[in-house]
């Protein structure tokens, strides 16, 4: 498993120990050129606290932590070249535009396969299978994406249900039960009514598998499950979110596509004889 990953995986850190990950994910290319005491001294934790990580990491030393980052950041393409928050520049030219996007689009598929778990993924997708119903919590933009999940789970018949409204979320967090799957769309945990929905559904004991980025996410302990999203982007410095639309949209389907392949043969036939019942021209 890539380092990067891994940080994100960790358990019962003590706060000194989050501090040092939350600033290691951060800034991984900085840290990746820093001693341990410089490491110690910008992430305002002692030396001792981030030896002590190393063993949670089963690493020997901090050479070989920094070699691990290093190749996580290859690993992750974390590439100079394309700018997630600008990957075009004023002076391209059509061909210039095109090629950078497709780069971009590339070092972001790369990006999000390699932070799949697959443990995390299939243990996501079993909870669905068995869920009475599945409510995806999104917003803005991400709404767009978690309703082309609801039509293709609706294809093969899934209940599935996708507030909109802030009302209309709570109401449905509310509601929910812990026969219930809640798949919340929250990149870095900011929105009040994300916050708030995530509390109604702790209480209600509804699992929650969250889509989310790399760093901090103050909504992280109530997941049972996490995805990761390509995390390269600014939160508001940028032309558009490019990247982590694009990685989400590449979650939602690798989460349909094995949720399809659990039963492959049943799930064609289901949505063959619906197209028939829909218009019969087809049989």
């Amino acid at each position: 498993m890539i380092l990067l990953k891994k940080l994100t995986q960790l358990k019962n850190l003590t706060p000194n120990e989050k501090v040092l990950v939350d600033y290691i994910i951060s800034n991984p290319k900085e840290t990746s050129s820093l001693s341990s005491k410089e490491l110690a001294d910008v992430a305002y934790v002692s030396v001792a606290t981030v030896y002590r990580l190393l063993t949670k990491l089963d690493l020997t030393g901090f050479n070989e932590f920094k070699i691990e980052l290093i190749s996580s950041l290859k690993t992750l393409n974390y590439s100079e070249k394309i700018n997630p928050d600008y990957p075009i520049l004023a002076t391209d030219s059509t061909e210039d535009v095109i090629y950078r996007m497709s780069q971009l689009y590339q070092n972001t598929l790369d990006d999000t396969i390699n932070l799949f778990d697959e443990n995390e993924l299939k243990e996501s997708v079993a909870l669905l299978l068995k869920a009475s119903q599945i409510d995806v919590y999104a917003s803005a933009g991400n709404l767009y994406f978690a309703k082309n999940f609801q039509f293709q789970l609706q294809e093969i018949g899934c209940l599935i249900n996708v507030p909109e409204e802030d009302y209309r979320q709570r109401l449905s967090a509310a509601n929910s039960t812990d026969q219930n799957v809640a798949l919340i769309v929250s990149y870095g945990g900011r929105s009040q009514t994300t916050q708030a929905v995530v509390k109604i559904l702790n209480k209600n004991k509804t699992p929650i598998i969250l889509l989310t980025s790399t760093q901090k996410n103050p909504i992280s302990e109530f997941a049972t499950k996490q995805l990761y999203m390509a995390s390269i982007e600014n939160h508001f410095d940028k032309i558009s979110s490019f990247s982590t639309r694009l990685s989400l949209l590449t979650i939602f389907d690798v989460l349909y596509a094995e949720i399809f392949n659990q039963d492959f043969e049943k799930n064609s036939q289901y949505k063959l004889k619906n197209y028939q019942k829909m218009n019969e021209k087809l049989i």
